[in-house]
């Protein structure tokens, strides 16, 4: 079996970077990414999103970061998010950053960005 190749070339590098950068703090997928952009090839988002994904978990299946993944269900509507923070953090989980974190208090937070548009 081949081995997977880096998503980008550097591109877990810098994710590595910005983790180790804020130890006190999980990052979103979204946020890796927006502070990646601008440094990323500019094709579509959405594929470079997933990208900025992949890499992210490739270093955490090489024990270099932690993640968890987030969800919340409203109206209908689902939203979900994983996020990761650097290996060298004392925090083993997310909800060890505070109670900002805990899980429902992270279903509150992602659950507020629906709009309800009348059903």
């Amino acid at each position: 079996m081949a081995a997977r190749a880096d998503p980008a070339p550097g591109l877990k590098a810098h994710i590595e970077s910005n983790l180790h950068d804020s130890v006190d703090r999980p990052i979103c997928v979204r946020g890796l990414y927006e502070s990646l952009k601008d440094d990323l090839p500019s094709t579509g988002r959405d594929d470079l999103v997933e990208k900025v994904r992949s890499a992210a978990e490739a270093l955490v299946a090489e024990g270099q970061a932690r993640h968890a993944y987030v969800s919340a269900i409203a109206i209908g509507a689902h939203c979900e998010d994983e996020v990761f923070w650097s290996s060298r953090s004392p925090h083993q989980r997310l909800e060890e950053f505070g109670p900002e974190f805990d899980p429902m208090e992270v279903a509150r937070r992602l659950a507020s960005h629906f709009v309800c548009h009348g059903l």
